[in-house]
């Protein structure tokens, strides 16, 4: 009983601190500076050790399909993927010129270009060159890393614990897979965070609707969080950051209208594989570990046994004091990742890293509570990339 008394008294006191710390500016930034700089040189890494087993050819994390290397756009991709490749050359694509159509070369061709965001800061670092883009790729990821780690440890202080803890948070939402195909989750996930934090401390108008705006260009999907956030800010009367939540939505719907422009037809995800029946994604992926190779198939269950741990305690954190915004946002998480169909569970690049709401709004709701075990446990994806190193380097050599 006792430590429960404990455990409630510190989250009110934790949930205050943070609520609080919007009023004095921030203190000690050197203390943040070095748990961020570890977070970054963790993931770097990763994909030091990745590339190298390309014979450090950066090109690799375009993971583009083997019969379109060598010719444009992808002239400047030196090695090719079996079954055609995956995501990341489609914003690789994007990339090189976000501002016009693409009909003929992007799978759905609306629904990538929507989530501008990524190929957008890209594009901007490079001026859409084919061979800056290999190096701009993933160092903006790496800079969503960075700020990932800065918002973790910033959290974490203002509840009145290391900043370290914040070097935990990418390896939580397991940024470290999306690095590695310059894939666009990674600025989802840091847009999302970015959201929650400024929420948390209840941050100017402004930078609700920028946060919105960016989850959004990030992630269509990410509109469940924003709409959330909007009904809080109703209830709650809070005029201000019900107008810029508006706005932010407004950007986004701005976007959506010069993408039915482009391609006559407005971006929406099919849903055919990837919204099924409740269980119905988790009852495939745990009836076909049998006919997966043992590295794979032990592979899933380190992911199936982190995600179940995941839903458990965002249902459980639900009863725990704290904000609910936040609690929601996991429980959300939870939802999809309960209504997620075969498709998404059929790859094993899929559902380690769609369902990041899940971690995220534990991550946050356990450092409000001051709950440091369930942040050690939460951090389990971080075997799943140093994993893909393994089985790379295995079928390369």
């Amino acid at each position: 009983m006792s430590t429960v008394l404990r455990d409630t008294e510190g989250a009110r006191a934790s949930t205050k601190s943070i609520s609080l710390s919007a009023r004095r500016p921030v203190e000690a930034l050197p203390n943040l500076l070095l748990p961020v700089v570890t977070g970054v040189l963790l993931h770097l890494l990763l994909i030091v050790g990745y590339v190298a087993a390309f014979h450090a050819d950066l090109s690799a994390l375009v993971c583009a399909a083997k019969e379109a290397v060598g010719r444009p756009p992808y002239e400047q991709i030196g090695t090719g993927f079996d079954r055609n490749g995956y995501d990341g050359q489609f914003y690789y694509l994007l990339a090189r010129s976000p501002w016009r159509s693409h009909a003929l070369e992007l799978d759905v061709p609306a629904v990538r270009h929507a989530r501008i965001l990524y190929p957008a800061l890209c594009w901007t670092l490079s001026g859409g060159d084919a061979r800056l883009l290999l190096w701009a790729m993933p160092s903006v990821n790496l800079l969503a890393i960075a700020a990932l780690c800065g918002l973790g440890a910033w959290t974490a202080r203002s509840a009145g614990m290391s900043p370290w803890w914040g070097t935990l948070l990418p390896f939580a939402v397991n940024a470290g897979m999306p690095l590695l195909r310059n894939l666009t989750d990674v600025w989802s996930t840091l847009t999302v965070a970015a959201l929650l934090v400024v929420w948390l401390r209840r941050g100017p108008w402004w930078s609700a609707m920028l946060c919105a705006a960016a989850s959004l260009l990030a992630r269509e999907q990410n509109i469940a969080v924003v709409l959330l956030a909007l009904a809080f800010a109703v209830w709650q009367r809070d005029k201000r950051w019900t107008l810029g939540l508006v706005a932010g939505v407004s950007i986004w719907s701005a976007w959506l209208g010069v993408l039915r422009g482009f391609y006559g037809t407005w971006p929406l995800l099919p849903s055919d594989g990837h919204i099924g029946l409740p269980l119905s994604g988790l009852y495939y992926r745990c009836t076909h570990l049998a006919s997966e190779p043992s590295s794979l198939a032990l592979f899933h269950i380190v992911c199936l046994t982190t995600l179940v741990f995941q839903i458990g305690l965002a249902s459980r954190l639900w009863w725990t004091p704290g904000d609910r915004a936040i609690r929601l946002t996991a429980l959300a998480g939870a939802a999809l990742a309960l209504l997620g169909g075969i498709r998404l569970f059929g790859d094993s690049w899929s559902y380690p890293r769609v369902f990041s709401w899940l971690p995220l709004g534990v991550w946050f709701a356990c450092v409000q509570l001051r709950w440091r075990w369930p942040l050690v446990v939460l951090s389990a994806p971080v075997l799943l990339p140093f994993a893909v190193l393994a089985q790379v380097w295995s079928t390369r050599f």
